[in-house]
């Protein structure tokens, strides 16, 4: 899958937080997420989802196309690297233009 990803701006010290706009929706988006931990809040005016797996946390609208995740401060940039190898490797062969 094809995505875009930018580094965003975070209140808490050290919070290494990215937003990655995908080609599906974050209620399509939850089917590729076996092995994580993810929760559903669909009472919201906006259903949000929340997924953790080993430190990482992914937050977003199940409506939206933009995931926000929040990597750990000792690993980020390795954990960054991989979650970027694992999201090409699922999904949509086509993707953002």
């Amino acid at each position: 899958m094809k995505y875009r990803w930018m580094k965003t701006e975070n209140c808490f010290s050290g919070a290494r937080t990215f937003e990655y706009e995908f080609p599906m929706a974050g209620e399509e988006f939850l089917s590729f997420l076996e092995g994580w931990e993810v929760r559903v809040n669909r009472k919201f005016r906006r259903p949000v989802f929340s997924a953790t797996r080993d430190g990482l946390e992914m937050k977003g609208i199940l409506a939206s196309h933009v995931v926000k995740v929040n990597f750990t401060e000792a690993g980020w940039e390795q954990e960054k690297e991989e979650l970027e190898a694992w999201l090409e490797g699922i999904g949509p062969e086509g993707g953002l233009e």
